[in-house]
């Protein structure tokens, strides 16, 4: 969970994870992942600065956006409140990609996974054009579930 998928940053690479995954799962195993969207990205965080000031800590949160590529980097600058009111400064660099939902379908079905259903994360319900994050269900569909006899 929380954007996982999205750092990887081409499909062959969430292909590749979706058949691994599907290896290694028991025989009608689910699997439960969620995402940011393409939405997301383009109309809510790209291309904007967010920043905060709490009572322990505080963040700038600085987003990049490229449209060709769906790729969003963001940098983000935290600073965490120490002895004698001393703050201490981390920064960080991530890159991420949005998808949509019927991209990660197709790459379920490829890798032979069983869509089972997605919910937009905000607000459990179906997932619309307007999703920031969407929750995923899978299942794996292609094994033997019956049991093995010992000769």
């Amino acid at each position: 969970v929380c954007d996982s998928i999205n750092y990887l940053l081409n499909e062959e690479d969430i292909l590749a994870v979706f058949k691994l995954v599907n290896n290694y799962l028991y025989p009608g195993g689910i699997f439960i992942f969620d995402f940011n969207t393409k939405y997301k990205y383009e109309t809510v965080i790209g291309d904007t600065t967010i920043a905060e000031n709490r009572d322990d800590c505080s963040f700038i949160w600085e987003n990049y956006y490229d449209p060709e590529t769906f790729i969003n980097e963001y940098d983000l600058t935290v600073f965490i409140k120490e002895k004698d009111e001393i703050f201490r400064r981390f920064s960080e660099t991530h890159i991420q990609r949005g998808y949509t939902l019927e991209e990660i379908k197709a790459l379920l079905d490829e890798a032979g996974l069983s869509f089972v259903e997605a919910k937009d994360c905000d607000t459990d319900s179906e997932p619309s054009c307007q999703s920031e994050r969407i929750r995923v269900v899978a299942k794996e569909c292609t094994k033997d579930l019956g049991e093995t006899v010992n000769e």
